[in-house]
């Protein structure tokens, strides 16, 4: 191995340990917990196997952690970016899947499996990439939302950078010009995705806190005072919207209309949901209304012959499934359940956390 390609895949690996280490070390205070951390490692195993090869039987250890790497990036995806994620015994087979396949090709190797590594992990680094778009709209959090593409794109093209290499690459040995020029563009990802998750170790994917502005003396003139009453009347039509015209009701609602009703640019309507009524993603706010409308409908003694069905289209809802989902996700039980448990109450209607959602911006 020519020595420039040595100093720069060793220091690949020295950076992403660091990392690694530091991330872990700080995983308490992470939203990501401990998985940045442990995806740092991951990869960091993945660049001492290109300086060391796997033939000795020590390395094996290394190698196992590295086929990891695919599924562990994806979980870390769900961590950084998908609200209220946590992990389940699905995320740790995902994870275990490739290792336990390398596992046992080191027992009894086949031809086959290599293809079937690469295609594996291939897969995970593509899923990664769909779970982080496909929330990209939805996010509130101006900061995260703009650090997704960023904090992705690094993570996927080093990753996935890495398995299409070993896919298009396998028996057809690059030349010592390409391999240092492979090294340098793995060593400079490495370097950016130390300095960018390291940032992003940071709160700043932390909900913005509710503004709770003091108020200013009489005799004391505020600067802000015209942008202050702006937003206030802003908040107040926003709610005169979901409260009482009930704008989520209408076919196709979502983040535009809503724009198109108030008249404003979007940056600042993601702002104030965000900052002034506390959520992360536009879902949650809009599902605290149609929640409380559809608890409500469930447990009025009028509505008891209603369809659910019915109660959850009327409450903006698409289908029954989404409903169903996010009403258990919301109250802990299904809106059958819900009913029967207010039927058998005298005192009337539950009071739902939905309800208390919609009023104060709590999910």
């Amino acid at each position: 191995m020519p020595p420039v390609e040595l100093v720069l895949k060793s220091g690949t690996a020295a950076i992403l340990l660091l990392t690694g280490l530091l991330l872990l070390r700080d995983r308490r205070h992470m939203t990501t917990g401990p998985f940045g951390g442990l995806l740092a490692l991951s990869v960091a195993a993945t660049a001492v196997l290109s300086v060391t090869g796997a033939r000795s039987p020590w390395l094996w250890p290394v190698m196992l952690v590295a086929m990891g790497t695919p599924a562990l990036l994806w979980i870390w995806a769900g961590a950084q970016f998908v609200d209220d994620f946590r992990p389940s015994w699905r995320d740790a087979a995902a994870w275990a899947l490739l290792p336990i396949l390398g596992i046992v090709g080191i027992c009894q190797w086949r031809p086959w499996m290599a293809t079937a590594e690469d295609l594996i992990g291939l897969s995970f680094v593509l899923l990664t990439a769909w779970r982080v778009l496909a929330g990209l709209r939805d996010d509130l959090v101006e900061r995260r939302r703009r650090l997704r593409p960023v904090l992705v794109g690094l993570a996927v093209l080093y990753a996935g950078g890495v398995l299409l290499m070993n896919m298009l690459g396998r028996g057809q040995p690059l030349d010592p010009t390409s391999r240092t020029v492979e090294a340098s563009i793995l060593a400079a990802l490495a370097v950016a995705f130390a300095m960018v998750g390291l940032r992003a170790a940071r709160p700043i994917f932390e909900p913005s806190p509710i503004e709770t502005r003091p108020p200013a003396p009489e005799d004391a003139p505020s600067s802000g005072a015209a942008v202050d009453t702006q937003e206030e009347a802003l908040l107040a039509r926003l709610r005169q919207l979901m409260e009482d015209e009930k704008i989520y009701r209408q076919e196709g609602f979502g983040l535009n209309l809503l724009v198109a009703a108030l008249g404003v640019p979007e940056y600042r309507l993601r702002r104030l949901i965000n900052q002034r009524l506390g959520h992360r993603n536009f879902s949650s706010f809009v599902n605290g209304y149609r929640l409380a409308e559809a608890m409500a409908a469930l447990a009025d003694p009028g509505q008891a012959d209603v369809p659910i069905l019915t109660i959850a289209l009327d409450s903006g809802f698409q289908s029954i499934g989404p409903f169903n989902r996010a009403f258990k996700a919301h109250t802990g039980m299904t809106p059958t359940a819900y009913r029967k448990q207010a039927e058998s109450r005298n005192d009337g209607p539950i009071q739902g956390i939905g309800q208390r959602s919609a009023e104060t911006g709590e999910t």
